[in-house]
């Protein structure tokens, strides 16, 4: 744009050249590159009567595992119970790439590690043909605050938390929800206070949500009984840990759901307390999951909505924006003007559930605004007697 610039005298000159040359092109589509259709650590170990075919029969399992996590990811718990993986070919056919991280070979053996990168269209189709309901929608990262009740009160960024020290080992918090543990840093401990698990200062909660770039915190509220709190991480472990969960994205602290751990046969108190942090992420993205999920008999909508923008710089960002929405099948350009673009959007689902993916990418959808007929149109455009969306990105101002 900084060369269009050299050329050209005025905006409205640039704008006419950019609006033509767009014009021309055929109406966009979504190309979201996101991480939940990426599945990472996948590892096998085959052994048959040569590495070839060991190796052959360890790329076949590796699909398949791959796969099922992906399922699992996207599924709700109701239909993974009772989900079967198609074939390895039908597989192939969903995978974008793969990258093999390590890998060892003997003549008779294979071990590797694999990540694959799923095309997100693909597996929407398959699981939209399979019958099954499914949720594509990522939500922003969500910021985990581990308090922990001990019998000298409530503690979070303590040594002694147990509780803390679990989330701080843990692995593969991604997901639909990520988890987001803290650093416990200065800026940490001065904005949440050990006391403040329910008490939490909004302004100083949301403060530090920016610094770690979360959507919201979930108060993880642990609670041991007098043996489990006793006993050492690595004594067998006896007694409940009771879990409430909070979310802290409304008017004060709500619990939403709790979760009880009791001991497995021959479990320590460390092995519960990693099993617990487990149980509690799929508590969380289970509960997403009830909130987007899509089922095979939704149809597709179509909304017309009003962009505004103050330049080609803020069109090209909110398209951009849009482009990474999994739920929007087509981004197709009607009319573009200095101050505002008219774009219809087309989706999978509900009208709700597109305003919730739109909000996780950071951008805003109104609800209908009718424009009465003889009103002389609405944003440049001849919207009269019609109702209106209007849509914007947060991050540089509302309508």
């Amino acid at each position: 744009m900084a060369i269009l610039y050299k050329h050209f005298a005025s905006f409205r000159t640039v704008f006419y050249v950019f609006f033509t040359c767009f014009c021309l092109l055929p109406p966009l589509k979504a190309q979201a590159e996101d991480a939940i259709f990426t599945v990472s650590d996948v590892k096998v170990d085959i052994t048959a009567e040569s590495a070839a075919v060991a190796r052959e029969q360890a790329f076949a399992k590796a699909q398949t595992d791959a796969f099922l996590k992906l399922a699992e990811r996207l599924m709700p718990e109701g239909e993974m119970a009772s989900f079967t993986p198609p074939d390895p070919q039908t597989i192939s056919t969903m995978i974008k790439d793969f990258e093999v991280t390590q890998e060892q070979l003997s003549s008779v053996r294979y071990i590797g590690t694999y990540t694959f990168n799923f095309n997100d269209r693909n597996v929407r189709k398959f699981f939209s043909g399979s019958g099954v309901q499914f949720s594509d929608v990522s939500s922003r990262p969500v910021l985990a605050l581990p308090f922990y009740q001990r019998d000298t009160g409530t503690v979070l960024w303590s040594q002694d938390n147990d509780w803390m020290k679990a989330w701080n080992r843990a692995g593969d918090l991604g997901g639909l929800v990520p988890i987001v543990v803290p650093i416990g840093d200065l800026m940490d401990v001065s904005d949440i206070n050990e006391d403040q698990a329910l008490g939490y200062d909004d302004a100083k909660l949301r403060s530090m949500l920016g610094r770690y770039n979360a959507g919201e915190a979930a108060v993880l509220y642990a609670v041991p009984d007098q043996s489990l709190a006793l006993a050492a991480e690595h004594e067998k472990a006896a007694g409940s840990l009771v879990v409430e969960i909070y979310r802290t994205d409304r008017n004060g602290p709500e619990v939403v759901r709790t979760v009880t751990v009791d001991p497995l046969e021959g479990e320590t108190k460390y092995e519960l307390y990693s099993r617990a942090t487990k149980l509690v992420h799929q508590a969380l993205q289970q509960n997403w999951k009830e909130k987007t999920v899509i089922s095979p008999a939704e149809s597709s909508g179509r909304l017309s909505v009003l962009v505004h923008i103050n330049g080609l710089e803020q069109w090209a960002a909110t398209q951009s924006a849009l482009e990474r929405v999994h739920v929007i099948n087509e981004i197709a350009l009607q009319s573009l003007s200095p101050s505002a673009a008219k774009v219809d959007l087309s989706f999978q689902g509900s009208e709700d559930r597109l305003r919730l993916a739109l909000a996780q990418a950071d951008i805003t959808l109104s609800e209908p605004r009718y424009v009465p007929s003889g009103s002389g149109g609405f944003g440049g455009f001849s919207d009269s007697g019609s109702l209106v969306y209007e849509l914007y990105l947060n991050r540089v101002g509302g309508m």
